[in-house]
């Protein structure tokens, strides 16, 4: 293989294609995520109403009727904002290349930005930590040689029973990520075992479609848990006993919301001082992502042998 040197090419006798990368900008589960109502969105986030359920049923009640109030509740989610680092050219480099090196890195920057919305979101989906309505649930099979222990079919029959307790009232609403060893792990445990109406794979794709009412994706990134079982901060550097994880969520209880997608571009007729004149490209925006309460949402982490 020729061996990779910095710098370009400044002549016309080159191929005038780029060398592709292989990153993984697989997001087809975003398309399941609600919508925020438009008349709903303000300067400061998305403005939220809740009525807490205070209605009781008797049987054979015998007492007079009171009637009480049902409080309500109010949330904002705020905006975060999302931005590319800039990138400048400069027009020594530019004005020799066999390719549009401006135009390249426009679509950088929208690659960078559709990879790391798509983090960002599996990040807030991805609950702190283990509670009653939020289960995150460890592996229990065998180290796979790392010091991790697979995911096992009865382990997904654990997070199914886990799921089926919180009572979520629309079952074709489930949706759970699959990070690339928990799918490797399933296919594994799934060719031993006599479960295969349970674990449905496409034919034609060989994806995996659903475990009973869940739906599955799979997706190469995922969201890391410490040993202590807390989810870790995206870009926190990792440690040996960090897992990744596996994310479910209930679709209804998420929002997903992206204003407009701004191209800030400053060309290189506004550089005045530079000896070879620059232009810088970023891109930037105001979006949200939230669980709009925290219920109905989980996740599977490796286990450490």
């Amino acid at each position: 293989m020729p061996a990779e040197v910095n710098g370009l090419w400044l002549n016309q006798y080159v191929s005038p294609q780029l060398l592709k990368e292989f990153k993984n900008y697989k997001d087809d589960f975003m398309s399941t995520l609600k919508p925020a109502p438009l008349a709903a969105v303000s300067a400061d986030g998305i403005r939220m109403h809740k009525l807490v359920n205070n209605v009781e049923f008797l049987v054979n009640n015998a007492d007079p009727f009171t009637a009480t109030g049902m409080d309500g509740k109010k949330v904002i989610i705020p905006w975060d904002k999302l931005d590319t680092t800039p990138t400048k050219v400069d027009d020594a480099e530019a004005r020799s290349l066999p390719f549009d090196k401006r135009a390249a890195v426009r679509v950088k920057h929208t690659e960078s930005f559709k990879l790391g919305s798509r983090n960002y979101v599996m990040q807030k989906l991805a609950p702190a930590s283990d509670s009653a309505s939020t289960p995150v649930l460890r592996t229990t099979g065998q180290d796979d040689g790392t010091g991790r222990k697979r995911l096992t079919y009865a382990d997904l029959i654990r997070f199914h029973a886990a799921v089926k307790a919180l009572n979520l009232p629309n079952t074709n609403e489930l949706f759970l990520i699959l990070c690339a060893e928990h799918s490797q792990d399933l296919i594994l445990d799934r060719a031993n075992t006599n479960n295969n109406r349970d674990i449905v794979i496409d034919s034609v794709t060989g994806k995996l479609k659903r475990f009973y009412e869940i739906k599955l994706f799979e997706n190469n990134y995922n969201p890391k848990y410490a040993a202590d079982g807390t989810l870790k901060a995206i870009g926190a550097a990792p440690v040996g006993t960090d897992k990744n994880a596996s994310v479910f969520y209930y679709a209804p209880n998420t929002v997903w919301h992206v204003n407009k997608v701004k191209i800030l571009y400053k060309p290189e007729t506004e550089d005045t001082t530079s000896a070879d004149p620059a232009s810088e490209f970023r891109t930037q925006t105001y979006a949200l992502c939230e669980k709009t309460q925290e219920y109905g949402f989980g996740a599977i982490v490796s286990g450490n042998v």
